[in-house]
């Protein structure tokens, strides 16, 4: 599918329409332009009718069939805009949840990407269907309000019986957790921004053969499996962080992200191949969802093979001010495994 890409920031923001190009890439998105505009947000439009014209007119000559917006929209923004390019228009977390249901291959994950969808629809689904409704005579209750409400309230009533399957799917998975300490052993967490390389450190450090590809979003689920130079110590592998997720995606995936906090240490995977200031940023998203969890985080650098020596040696520097003691390390080639084994021991056994 033939898309443009566009976003709106303030002033002293940072762009990110490179991260939206590459989630959309994960969906097979073949990108034909990028439209990026500096100023506050359009109560109409998000940004503005100038710009909004525009965009219409790109969708006619590029022949773009969607329009996705790094910013998230309300309904009648979105309804407006489709209206005027005359193609549907998403934002950055509706194509999220694409590529969660895309990804969902267990049942418990197939459950966390429904109550997500779920989630995202039910604020919206009055505003956007009424504003489609606008044309009709105001003051009359017709049979089309009455079938909005019919669909909410079905929404809501779904996502009740959602939540109490994902807690029982959490207490099943708490059970499991119990019966490991039980047996003495020790629970690691491997946490990151998505396409860090978690999966691929989980595979090296425990031989495993979980799936690994350069998209993002890879893992939904958790894979769980036993450190093979010390059969005490379990690696779970979680899903992985983007900047600015919403509560309600956070709620969504809560059961994955338990997995995190009740874990006695969090390997925290960085990947240091990518210009400074997207590390930077990165690292920032994901340490303000692990301020949320009360536990030992260890850093590990990760991708330092795609790095020149004198290029690791500044980064490491910057990065060592942030998190002391992190270890440089490729997943990939096997690099300084051992001395993250030897930090992670450390953190865990003591001594």
């Amino acid at each position: 599918m033939r898309v443009i890409l566009v976003e709106r920031r303030l002033p002293n923001e940072p762009s990110r329409i490179e991260e939206l190009a590459a989630l959309s890439r994960t969906l097979g998105h073949e990108t034909v332009a990028k439209l990026e505009q500096v100023r506050r947000p359009d109560p109409a439009y998000h940004i503005g009718s100038g710009k909004a014209k525009e965009l219409g007119s790109l969708v006619k000559s590029s022949g773009a069939e969607r329009v996705i917006f790094g910013n998230q929209l309300t309904p009648s923004q979105a309804f407006k805009l489709s209206r005027l390019a005359g193609v549907e228009v998403i934002d950055k977390f509706q194509l999220i949840l694409e590529i969660f249901a895309m990804r969902a291959g267990s049942p418990e994950a197939k459950l966390q990407v429904e109550y997500a969808k779920l989630s995202y629809e039910l604020p919206r689904i009055r505003e956007r269907i009424r504003t489609m409704m606008s044309v009709e005579q105001p003051g009359l209750r017709g049979g089309g309000e009455y079938e909005v409400d019919v669909h909410y309230d079905m929404i809501k009533r779904r996502m009740v019986g959602l939540r109490r399957k994902l807690a029982s799917v959490a207490k099943s998975r708490e059970q499991r957790r119990k019966l490991r300490r039980r047996r003495g052993f020790n629970l690691v967490a491997i946490a990151g921004y998505t396409n860090a390389g978690k999966s691929t450190l989980l595979n090296a450090l425990t031989a495993s053969n979980v799936e690994v590809d350069n998209m993002l979003f890879t893992t939904l689920t958790p894979h769980t499996r036993a450190v093979k130079s010390s059969r005490k110590i379990l690696l779970t592998d979680t899903v992985g962080f983007i900047d600015g997720l919403p509560p309600w995606l956070i709620e969504a995936f809560k059961a994955t992200l338990e997995e995190i906090y009740l874990a006695d240490l969090v390997v925290l995977v960085i990947d240091l191949s990518e210009p400074l200031h997207e590390i930077l940023r990165k690292l920032k998203a994901s340490r303000d969802i692990l301020a949320e969890y009360p536990v030992k985080v260890v850093g590990a650098l990760n991708k330092i093979d795609l790095i020149s020596q004198p290029e690791l040696e500044r980064r490491l520097e910057v990065i060592g001010g942030i998190i002391p003691g992190a270890v440089p390390i490729s997943a990939a080639e096997g690099i300084n495994l051992d001395s993250l084994l030897n930090i992670m021991n450390k953190n865990i056994f003591g001594g």
